[in-house]
């Protein structure tokens, strides 16, 4: 493999103008300046001395060497070098595969991230095509009004993200959501607002007139990671509920990063809000999720009627979400069922069993999340596995086997599973039924 890992291939494009500056240095032709801003990985340097110590042992040139690599040959090889380089680095897409439900199709979204223009370390762009790498739909920037650490470097203008970014998602496909965060201390806490056509008015001194703002936009707004700086199941107060009850506050952000809260989660169910689920990254993703290791950033599923930005707010306004995170599925039931049920898919629910003589039949996991299935109900005289992992995209073996002891003859059969990895509620796993048609023979 000619490159350590797709990180280092990502690396490597965007640190070439330091290797093309290392290969002139190495060669001896040191007439390019330093780029020690650009960055690139220990693996990549690793990659470079291999470059390095293949084209020396080609070409020798140092110390009487009798074979000189001349500026000429230098050139061809530095040129073939870039590209080659382009031609193995080609940016791939991972699928976040989830099927359709009820008529209505199934999209991925992160609605919460930062860039440089607020307290992130990346260009907006970067957030795009990382969003088209992942595997993403939709990605809303949403940027602290309030807290600007590079504001001597970057000008806080709030609207600028979007702007910068908004052409590279044309071009990838991606739909991007105009967006802001307004950040103030505990108890209020920082709420997202997206589906804005200005950012600027939010950017006031007073916190409920920022909130107010959003709402006069006809935004779509809630409170960002409720439990993280208070854990105490304390953190809903007056605040909280003031916008509640001008319906100034729409959505709770369940899962953040990789952080499940808990409370949140039975606070969105409680008072009729839109379970959410986003990175909040401020880095680079690959810094955070390993994609070459199956881990896959945090998200929102949304249904939608149509695949625009009125119909993703339509959907999210409707509560049509599930919240995909560390492996884990939150949703209602009315668009979490329906989810798993169109994921787990038999080879055959038609069996028959022999005596004692197993069968074994294929499960396979039409979606991107692990299902971890837990026996929850079985009829009398017919073993079941008692837990039964289904893979991503997979299929398991599923080993039934009868009692030996039961009457010839066929009819229906249900066995009932706890998805445990798919919450309903705080602690409450989906439950689902697996239907077979089985004949016992003699």
């Amino acid at each position: 493999m000619l490159f350590h890992s797709d990180k280092t291939k990502d690396n490597l494009v965007a640190a070439m103008p330091r290797y093309v500056y290392s290969w002139f240095y190495y060669s001896g032709l040191r007439a390019m300046p330093a780029l020690d801003s650009i960055p690139y990985s220990r693996e990549d340097e690793h990659f470079l001395w291999k470059v390095w110590y293949t084209v020396g042992t080609i070409f020798p040139k140092h110390h009487g060497a009798k074979k000189m690599i001349t500026r000429k040959t230098f050139t061809s090889l530095l040129l073939l070098f870039v590209v080659l380089c382009a031609t193995v680095y080609a940016q791939t897409r991972t699928e976040v595969a989830f099927p359709d439900i009820n008529g209505y199709r199934t999209i991925t979204a992160d609605l919460h991230m930062h860039t440089v223009f607020s307290d992130g370390t990346v260009w907006p762009t970067v957030r795009v095509g990382e969003a088209w790498r992942n595997g993403l739909d939709v990605l809303s920037i949403t940027d602290h009004l309030e807290y600007l650490p590079h504001k001597d470097d970057v000008l806080p203008k709030f609207n600028r993200p979007y702007e910068i970014a908004k052409p590279e998602a044309d071009k990838m496909g991606i739909m991007l959501i105009r967006g802001a965060e307004i950040t103030r201390d505990e108890p209020h806490g920082h709420f997202n607002a997206i589906f804005l056509s200005d950012c600027e008015p939010l950017n006031t001194p007073d916190q409920k007139d920022a909130v107010k703002a959003a709402q006069e936009q006809g935004a779509f707004i809630w409170w960002n990671h409720p439990e993280w700086k208070r854990d105490d199941g304390k953190a809903w107060c007056e605040i909280q509920q003031e916008y509640l009850d001008l319906g100034w506050m729409h959505g709770l952000e369940v899962f953040n990063g990789g952080s499940y809260y808990v409370n949140a989660h039975q606070w969105a169910l409680d008072h009729n809000l839109t379970l959410l689920g986003n990175t909040d990254i401020h880095a680079p993703i690959d810094e955070i999720y390993n994609y070459a290791e199956g881990e896959h950033r945090t998200m929102t599923l949304v249904f939608v009627k149509e695949n625009t930005p009125e119909g993703l707010k339509e959907a999210l306004f409707e509560r049509r979400t599930v919240v995909f995170g560390s492996g884990k599925l939150v949703g209602r039931e009315e668009w979490l069922r329906p989810l798993i049920e169109a994921s787990v898919k038999m080879e055959t629910s038609d069996i028959t069993l022999r005596g004692k003589s197993p069968v074994v039949v294929s499960v396979f996991n039409a979606c991107a999340a692990p299902l971890d299935l837990e026996l929850a109900d079985r009829p009398s005289g017919i073993a079941f596995p008692k837990s039964l992992l289904l893979p991503s995209g997979k299929s398991a073996q599923m080993r039934v086997q009868g009692g030996g002891n039961a009457p010839a003859g066929t009819g229906p059969i249900e066995v009932s599973y706890a998805v445990k990895n798919a919450l309903l509620a705080p602690n409450t796993p989906l439950t689902i039924k697996l239907v077979f048609k089985v004949t016992f023979a003699q």
